[in-house]
């Protein structure tokens, strides 16, 4: 009996198949969700989040967040969307540790790293070499993110994992600008 019914499936399967209907199949309401943030699919999304699918959703592959995924596609308004429902900002990616806002600064965002920390995004928080926000927008040569995250009240004092601070990275690539900046801001060594 139940190998009939299940034949009974799937020549109706086959049937729609070829009668043009589409067989959508939702693994599960997180990976709809994490396949609308890839697709950028702002509606979609939004449906998911209001039925209560997580925006701390990640990945099985990598376990890369919702939140990550949005911002590493540079769509600030799924970016917003997520925190509107309470995406946790300091969430970060299993092997680096780097968070959305490291990922703005890196990338220069200044835009993607004032709502970042209107969310409350820890200016201060390390990734697994104890690099922070700061020191990642100071490497990467980023002078409008850096002040902007000593305006926020990032501490330029912190070392990383090879004892280096902001100021020292600063002075090594000769940007008088950001040192200035980091100095006035109370940075010592």
């Amino acid at each position: 009996m139940l190998a009939l019914k299940r034949n009974l499936s799937l020549i109706a399967s086959f049937l729609l198949l070829v009668a043009g209907a589409s067989l959508q199949v939702s693994a599960s309401p997180q990976y709809d969700l994490l396949k609308a943030v890839d697709d950028q699919d702002i509606q979609e999304v939004t449906n998911l989040l209001a039925q209560g699918v997580s925006p701390d959703t990640r990945r099985r592959s990598d376990r890369v967040p919702a939140l990550l995924i949005a911002v590493d596609k540079s769509n600030l308004a799924l970016v917003k969307l997520l925190l509107d429902y309470e995406a946790n900002p300091d969430i970060s990616d299993p092997d680096r540790g780097e968070t959305a806002l490291m990922r703005r600064a890196i990338a220069g965002d200044v835009t993607g790293v004032k709502l970042l920390l209107s969310y409350e995004a820890d200016p201060n928080r390390a990734d697994i070499g104890q690099e922070t926000a700061l020191i990642k927008a100071v490497r990467a040569r980023k002078s409008r993110v850096v002040r902007v995250l000593l305006e926020a009240g990032a501490d330029p004092n912190v070392q990383d994992f090879t004892g280096k601070t902001a100021l020292e990275y600063a002075k090594l690539s000769r940007n008088r600008n950001v040192v200035r900046m980091l100095e006035e801001a109370g940075a010592t060594y």
